[in-house]
């Protein structure tokens, strides 16, 4: 009778063990998992106002808030999954298609570091991507753990020196950004500021 009983918990207790083997297997999604960024997004000194996520070591935020890199219009595609972007200083037509590396730009087939994706209703993208696309300069800031991404205005384009960044000469900022000022209109109160000692 003690074998039989024996028999039967060792199955028991083998089979409770494989279960919590599986069981985080099972809820984790993958390697494709999204999560909230710690990292900040600079917009041309303004935080960006989107969703920032970070995906497989790459850094995500929304197309949206790359219109104030120049005037661009974004329009998706339901049926084919894709964006048109077309704007800028130059008139670029650039075609993306979610899920896929593969993408053109004035007619032109080109292959990118990274897919856009969909992520809750979104469409978004790597910065670095979104660097190279738009001709926009990139720097990592990693004491502050921020993606600076800025463009010149197009009345300035024509004589400025700065390029996009080149990646082997990283530069950190002497001052952060600045906050987005937030909506015209009344103003809230500044804190009074604290007595010297």
């Amino acid at each position: 009778m003690n074998r039989i009983f024996e028999g039967k918990a060792k199955k028991t207790l083998i089979a409770a063990a494989i279960a919590a083997l599986i069981a985080p297997l099972a809820a984790a999604p993958g390697g494709n998992t999204a999560s909230a960024a710690a990292t900040t997004v600079y917009i041309n000194g303004r935080i960006a106002s989107g969703e920032v996520m970070v995906r497989n070591g790459l850094t995500y935020l929304t197309l949206t808030d790359l219109k104030s890199l120049g005037g661009y219009t974004f329009r998706y595609n339901k049926t084919w999954k894709t964006v048109t972007i077309t704007g800028g200083g130059s008139n670029d037509r650039i075609v993306l298609t979610l899920g896929s590396r593969d993408a053109r730009r004035n007619g032109q087939n080109i292959t990118l570091q990274a897919a856009p994706l969909s992520y809750e209703n979104k469409t978004m993208i790597p910065v670095r991507v979104a660097a190279d696309l738009l001709d926009v300069d990139l720097k990592w800031d990693k004491n502050g753990n921020r993606v600076l991404l800025t463009k010149a205005s197009s009345s300035n384009s024509g004589n400025s020196s700065t390029s996009p960044s080149n990646p082997s000469n990283p530069s950190t900022p002497s001052r952060p950004p600045t906050s987005p000022s937030g909506p015209s209109g009344p103003t809230a109160p500044k804190p009074p500021t604290p007595p010297s000692m």
